[in-house]
């Protein structure tokens, strides 16, 4: 993946955790107010260059922080990470690792830092309630996954084309983004849930058409759906490895998940929520079957955070969400549910307590877990929603730092990419989420930011806010289900 090249800054800008200030390193500092100079170069190190740009990003490092490596290490206090380019070149405490002259430094003041999010399920296709879309607005959840401190996700169902287009601009970096993974299209059975998103099939053999496709179309992965068969899911794994493509699968509530293991699909798309066996748990440690959480969308349908809409305040809501969505999410969490809602909003969140319940056994067994939301759906929002996420890990009986391993290390394992990015050692991508408090002891720190950056460039989080000046206006159209 590839991301915009920086312009090298002339002199080294100093972040603070509790102030922003600009000082020549080696020099004393500047007052404390930002003077319209220093403004001038922190605007320049934020700022992505201009197309054509050549010449590496100066170094940044992040100084006077815990460190937590992703990988589930012990953190290291009073630590510094030091990147130059789009790699992280050095980790260690500060008595063992040198600042180079003329780098960026960003401040922890105490805080910590850990490696950029990651959200492996999701749908970007606009919209706020799981089924309406809103296409046009691809800019605003792109940039609210940045400013959340999302640097990769995985759209676990889109149209083809334009994801495939957001994927491409990201990469040419012509597009502000995370690094985006693709599945393309559901493959599902003869009658499609989510008919505008699917690719639908009435026989076994037909799979093989549509995994070349979809290879030929450049998906990280199949997504096969839950109107597929047994016999439709092992076809589907075979045409994949044909291909050189791995399955997920989300096969809903009646499907036949030990025979996907037992077929080689490399994960399920949402933490099994029904019982679930040792015999099963250790069929998918012997496949080596992954599980990714989507704690986040169960705790949606049964309500349970609708209650108290004071999250809506958050500032990594409230800050990159348009108030006409705000307040269609108000109007739903608070209309008259009949019988029949109420009913099923509290079957849902014993099927959540369930699900929790399953994700720590399946951790404890060494299945390999991994955090994703499927957002958007009502109070699961691109970019706030994983760290949610992770309060529900925690929830669930995850330390701390197992819930970040599972955001961060084991999302780039599911993608074969844990030599590139996903933790915080030298040569992997300088993608790093620098936050007050400590992550470590409460997991709530994540949401309280400091500084996103991605392939060693500081992110001007300021202008992945969202502007009604400069808001075209759209609105939810349609909808991808079928009823």
């Amino acid at each position: 993946m590839t991301t915009p090249t920086p312009r090298a800054t002339p002199a080294a800008i100093h972040i603070d955790a509790t102030r922003l200030r600009a000082t020549q390193r080696g020099a004393l500092p500047h007052a404390a107010v930002l003077s319209a100079t220093a403004a001038i170069l922190l605007a320049a190190a934020c700022a992505p260059a201009p197309a054509g740009d050549e010449g590496p990003p100066a170094a940044v490092a992040v100084t006077n922080a815990t460190i937590i490596d992703g990988m589930g290490g012990p953190p290291i206090a009073g630590g510094v990470v030091v990147a130059e380019g789009d790699r992280i070149v050095a980790v260690g405490p500060a008595a063992e690792v040198a600042v180079p002259d003329g780098a960026t430094i960003v401040d922890a003041a105490g805080g910590a830092v850990m490696p950029g999010l990651a959200d492996m399920h999701v749908h970007m296709v606009g919209g706020w309630d799981g089924v309406s879309t809103e296409m046009l607005g691809y800019r605003r959840y792109l940039n609210a996954l940045l400013h959340a401190g999302v640097t990769t996700v995985f759209d676990a169902g889109n149209v083809l084309p334009f994801i495939q287009q957001i994927q491409a601009e990201i990469e040419a970096g012509r597009l502000p983004g995370p690094r985006v993974y693709m599945a393309g299209p559901l493959i599902d059975g003869p009658v499609p849930i989510w008919p505008p998103i699917t690719y639908f099939t009435f026989e076994a053999s037909a799979v093989w058409r549509h995994a070349t496709q979809l290879a030929d179309a450049g998906v990280d992965a199949l997504k096969g759906y839950a109107g597929l068969d047994a016999e439709m899911v092992d076809s589907l794994v075979q045409a994949g490895a044909d291909v050189g493509l791995p399955v997920i699968v989300d096969l809903g509530m009646r499907g036949d998940y030990a025979a996907a293991v037992e077929a080689g699909v490399l994960a399920h798309a949402h933490a099994p929520s029904g019982p679930l066996s040792d015999d099963e748990i250790a069929a998918m440690v012997e496949h080596g079957t992954a599980s990714i959480t989507t704690l986040a969308v169960l705790e949606s349908f049964a309500r349970r955070r609708l209650g108290d809409l004071a999250f809506l305040e958050h500032p990594l809501i409230a800050a990159t969400t348009p108030p006409w969505f705000l307040d269609a999410l108000r109007e739903h969490a608070t209309r008259s549910l009949s019988d029949q809602e109420t009913e099923r909003a509290a079957a849902i969140e014993a099927l959540l307590m369930t699900a929790m319940t399953n994700v720590k056994r399946l951790s404890d067994a060494g299945v390999l877990v991994v955090a994703g939301t499927d957002a958007p759906y009502p109070g699961v929002f691109q970019g706030e929603g994983i760290h949610r996420e992770l309060e529900l890990l925690v929830e669930a009986g995850l330390t701390p730092l197992q819930a970040i391993t599972v955001a961060t290390r084991n999302a780039a394992r599911l993608m074969d990419a844990s030599d590139e990015w996903g933790a915080i050692a030298p040569g992997l991508a300088a993608d790093l989420l620098v936050v007050r408090g400590n992550p470590a002891e409460d997991i709530g720190a994540t949401r309280d930011i400091v500084a996103v950056i991605q392939h060693g460039v500081i992110l001007d989080r300021s202008q992945l806010v969202f502007s009604a000046l400069d808001d075209l206006g759209f609105r939810t159209v349609g909808s991808v289900a079928a009823n």
